[in-house]
């Protein structure tokens, strides 16, 4: 059900700022495009790779409805990612992330284009090891191909393995070139995160090369889904030129524990700061802890993973600066009246020209 916001009020202004930070309809049709046409190449039947029984799925930003537009500052771009999750049948107790890995890789760059973006994507940003990018240029996208397996540990059948780079030349064990990584329960917990007076608005969807879920309008998308895009949104703006920045799981992980379900968004919004920065406070001078909730929802002999753990000193420190800075904006804001007052003060968070359009 849609919710409106009283014309003139914060939570106005952010739902609109909202609507101007997420994709536009052609940018999610197009990355749609590209992800089915990937997806389609990578299960065509009769292929090296068909006898591995591909199954394409969305996964990350995408599938959680948090995606945001691409952003420029000067000569900076802050590009996003389309996440495909290409699953194959294989035992990973015999056979590599290694060797999966380079069959996904072989499949894609057997087709002239995605062999020309994959290597610009290289030159550009290297390769990982864990996914096979396909650079998207002109339309500032990246689509992510990342090879995984079902996990034989998990009875359910919905946690994945995929490669684990660090440990190919370093392994007594196959199973030891793979790492977990559980995705859909991760979409799930954030789901039931967004919950508002006990409704769900919405269903995962699955299928065999499974559709990404589609975009949704502002003033029907969950708040938490849009206190995340905030979020990400800062992120974007404060760390745009270094290379080691809070990553989109964790923002959304953290915004997930300390929402609280509320309607409005700028409520919500400030109970997630105050509730991140409290968690700063009480670690002291030790760093936070953000364990993996999907770890938590199904346990598994390999631990929990701290998401805030691949962030040096430099990008704690900052990312704590950065919270505190949403905290002042957020307060300011809901004492200013009237758009001249409002206006600046949105601007230095979410940009000059996002809030010049929010704002008219």
């Amino acid at each position: 059900m849609p919710i409106s916001y009283q014309v003139g009020t914060i939570d106005d202004y952010l739902s609109r700022i909202c609507e101007q930070i997420q994709l536009t309809e052609t940018q999610f049709l197009t990355a749609v495009k590209r992800y089915r046409i990937v997806g389609e190449w990578l299960t065509e039947t009769e292929t090296h790779l068909d006898r591995l029984g591909p199954e394409i799925f969305p996964q990350g930003s995408m599938l959680q409805r948090t995606t945001i537009r691409p952003m420029r500052l000067g000569q900076d771009v802050v590009p996003f990612d389309i996440d495909t999750v290409c699953r194959c049948t294989i035992d990973p107790y015999v056979r590599t992330s290694q060797s999966l890995y380079g069959s996904v890789q072989s499949r894609l760059i057997a087709n002239a284009d995605f062999a020309e973006r994959n290597r610009e994507a290289q030159d550009k940003l290297g390769t990982s090891g864990k996914c096979i990018r396909l650079a998207y240029t002109s339309d500032d996208f990246y689509l992510d191909v990342v090879p995984t397996c079902k996990d034989p540990s998990d009875s359910e059948g919905v946690r994945l393995l995929m490669c684990e780079p660090k440990r190919w030349h370093d392994y007594k064990k196959p199973i030891e070139t793979w790492r977990r990584t559980d995705p859909f329960r991760f979409a799930a917990w954030l789901q039931a995160r967004c919950e508002i007076r006990g409704v769900l608005s919405e269903k995962r969807i699955a299928a065999s090369v499974a559709p990404v879920p589609p975009q949704e309008d502002v003033d029907v998308k969950a708040p938490l889904r849009l206190i995340t895009q905030l979020l990400k949104r800062q992120r974007d703006i404060d760390f745009i030129a270094d290379t080691c920045r809070p990553t989109s799981i964790l923002l959304t992980t953290l915004a997930g524990r300390h929402y609280r379900g509320e309607e409005s968004i700028a409520e919500g919004l400030e109970t997630v700061l105050n509730g991140i920065l409290s968690q700063i406070a009480m670690a002291g001078s030790r760093r936070i802890v953000v364990l993996n909730p999907a770890d938590e929802i199904a346990p598994h002999d390999g631990g929990v993973e701290d998401l805030a753990a691949p962030l040096d000193d430099a990008a704690y420190g900052k990312f704590c600066a950065m919270i505190g800075k949403m905290q002042r904006m957020l307060a300011e804001a809901k004492a200013a009246r009237g758009v001249p007052s409002l206006y600046p003060i949105l601007a230095e968070s979410f940009g000059d020209k996002v809030d010049r359009k929010s704002v008219v």
